[in-house]
C-alpha cells in the first residue's frame, strides 16, 4: 500500500509506527524478562581536580550484551569557568558541569515519559518543554562541613527539585494536565534522582597496566 493511501491510524505518530509499538508492548508483557536492562558508565579522572572523562559502555538488553563503537558516547566534566578561577585552578576552563548534566538528563527522561505515554494515550502534544532547577550548597563537596554521621549523606547539600513541565496543544485541558503530571513520574531517570536506592561504593586497587 502506498504512502498517499494508508489511513492517519496506519501514520506514524510523532515517529512511531503503532502497529509495531503495539507488538512491542505485547511482547514485552508476556516477556518481561526480554526487557531487561544494565546499564552503565565509566569515569577516567584526567589528572585535574574536577575533570572526568566519561564514556558510556555496552550494554545489557534481556540478558545479551550490546556492545560496538557507537555506543561509546564521551563526555569531558569539570567545572564553570568562574568556579575554577574562584577557587585557584591554574588556566581555568569551562567544562561541562556533572551536576547540570545530570539535570539535562532529567528533562530528556521526563520529556520522553510524557511523549510516549501521550502518543500511547492518543493525547496530542504539539509542544513540551521541561525546567528542572535544584538548589546546590558545596559545603560538604569542599570539605567545609561533614556528611551527616548518622547515615553518612549530606542531607542539606541539595533543596528540592523544580520541576516545571509546559505543553500545549489544542485538546489538551486540566484532565489532560493532571495525566501528564502522572507521566512525569513514568521517567526512569526521575525515579533514579528522587527515590532511595542502595549505593556503596566499592574501592579497590586499580591492576597496574606497566607491567
Amino acid at each position: 500500500m502506498s504512502t498517499k493511501t494508508q489511513s492517519k491510524e496506519q501514520q506514524p505518530v510523532h515517529g512511531i509506527d503503532m502497529a509495531a509499538h503495539e507488538e512491542f508492548l505485547a511482547f514485552a508483557r508476556e516477556n518481561p524478562e526480554a526487557v531487561q536492562f544494565v546499564l552503565s558508565a565509566v569515569g577516567t579522572d584526567e589528572g585535574r581536580v574536577l575533570h572526568t572523562r566519561s564514556k558510556t559502555q555496552s550494554y545489557s538488553l534481556g540478558g545479551q550484551e550490546i556492545n560496538r563503537v557507537g555506543r561509546e558516547n564521551t563526555q569531558h566534566f569539570g567545572g564553570h569557568r568562574e568556579v575554577e578561577d574562584a577557587v585557584g585552578f591554574v588556566d581555568p576552563t569551562d567544562r561541562e558541569e556533572a551536576i547540570e548534566v545530570a539535570l539535562a538528563a532529567l528533562t530528556g527522561c521526563i520529556n520522553g515519559s510524557i511523549s510516549l505515554s501521550a502518543v500511547q494515550s492518543g493525547v496530542d502534544i504539539d509542544e513540551l518543554e521541561t525546567t528542572v532547577t535544584v538548589d546546590f550548597d558545596p559545603s560538604v563537596f569542599l570539605g567545609l562541613e561533614e556528611v551527616n554521621e548518622a547515615d553518612g549523606t549530606p542531607s542539606d547539600m541539595y533543596g528540592d527539585l523544580q520541576i516545571d513541565i509546559r505543553v500545549s496543544g489544542e485538546d489538551i485541558d486540566d484532565e489532560t494536565l493532571n495525566q501528564i503530571r502522572g507521566w512525569a513520574s513514568r521517567s526512569p531517570v526521575y525515579n533514579l534522582m528522587t527515590l532511595g536506592h542502595e549505593a556503596s561504593p566499592k574501592v579497590s586497587m586499580k591492576p597496574d597496566q606497566s607491567s
